[in-house]
């Protein structure tokens, strides 16, 4: 990704567009944005419990990709029945696969379901923005170009106040510059190579940003991303950078809306994403507890746990945005994809990674 942006073919995308198409008809039929939540825990529980204990086997059947609980699809339509969904890049006929490679029909009792998925990769409002809007175009300085997620409250760091000689407590102000852009790992850190310090461009090189004339940030720190191997994992593909001037920035995405609150995704829920490149998009959330296999990245391969996907929602420069629910509130944040779905990172899994809660407009009481 460091000297291009993905960009999918008209057929890769029209192939999206119709299984994204299926899913949307599924659930406006059902009348609701969001199955039932009590049946969805019922019916998740035991396929996870399976998942847990079969997805390093499954992971690592040839062509696999992810591994996610979701509804089965029929004839390419969804259906009311839960499975075990196996993502494969590109699906073959049975006669055509190796005996060692051929995915059961089920596992434990579990139904499974072979979905082609095409390969997963990390994934523009282009233009040179001041202040520098969540939804537009940013990047580190050695990257081509991603998206500018959100504003968040940096946790981890508080003002402090002496009382009694030594002690310290919390004040209630809060303290100036005390807040970050968030984005991805390879967008913000260049894929780990990134140091504390280094230059944020909005926009990105790819889309003539200059070094360091629109510098507008440096990076204040990230998750690492862990490659392959026996045991390593990922929850997350995130890093912040702290503004040069608080000016250069405002918390509303495309300079229109904050983020109302925080939530969590459930499969059937309509969901909202404003990035770089494909700017203002809507899709349906599919799974929330997928594990899936994503690269390249400049180590290799990576594994990601506890992932969101959704039907097809991003494309290359898309990185980074932030996934929102119906009612505006910040729910993920997307960092790869295929032409046919969208993977993101729950956004509790971010706060609890790098120690940050996302901006959001104030309610009333």
């Amino acid at each position: 990704m460091a000297n291009r942006l993905k960009e999918w073919t008209a057929a890769q995308r029209n192939a999206g567009k119709n299984i994204a198409d299926q899913w949307q008809k599924f659930f406006q039929a059902e009348r609701k944005d969001a199955i039932e939540r009590v049946e969805e825990i019922n019916e998740t529980a035991r396929i996870t419990e399976v998942q847990d204990k079969h997805v390093a086997a499954l992971m690592a059947l040839g062509n696999v990709v992810g591994v996610a609980p979701s509804l089965k699809m029929k004839a390419g339509k969804p259906t009311h029945r839960w499975c075990l969904a196996v993502l494969v890049e590109t699906k073959q006929p049975k006669a055509k696969v190796s005996k060692a490679s051929l995915v059961p029909a089920q596992v434990e009792g579990v139904p499974t379901d072979v979905i082609e998925v095409g390969k997963i990769e990390p994934l523009v409002f282009n233009g040179r923005v001041r202040p520098a809007l969540p939804g537009f175009s940013i990047g580190h300085h050695n990257i081509t170009a991603g998206t500018f997620g959100c504003l968040v409250h940096d946790i981890r760091r508080c003002c402090y106040k002496a009382e009694k000689e030594s002690c310290a407590v919390p004040s209630k102000e809060e303290c100036p510059s005390d807040y970050l852009i968030l984005s991805n790992n390879h967008i913000l850190a260049d894929s780990n190579r990134g140091k504390p310090g280094d230059q944020i461009l909005q926009p990105g090189p790819f889309d003539g940003g200059l070094f360091p004339a629109d510098g507008i940030a440096t990076l204040e720190r990230f998750e690492p991303i862990v490659c392959s191997s026996p045991s390593g994992y990922n929850l997350v593909d995130a890093a912040i950078a702290r503004p040069t001037f608080s000016r250069n920035v405002t918390p509303s995405i495309i300079g229109l809306v904050m983020p109302r609150g925080i939530d969590q995704a459930f499969v059937g829920s309509l969901v909202v994403k404003v990035g770089r490149t494909t700017q203002v998009t809507v899709g349906r959330v599919l799974a929330v507890n997928a594990t899936i296999s994503v690269g390249p990245y400049n180590c290799g391969t990576a594994v990601f746990r506890h992932q969101i996907i959704t039907t097809a929602m991003a494309a290359g420069g898309d990185s980074g945005s932030l996934l929102m629910d119906f009612n505006l509130n910040a729910i993920g944040l997307v960092f790869a994809g295929s032409a046919l779905l969208t993977i993101h990172n729950h956004i509790a899994d971010i706060e609890t990674a790098l120690g940050v809660r996302p901006v959001t407009a104030p309610r009333s009481s």
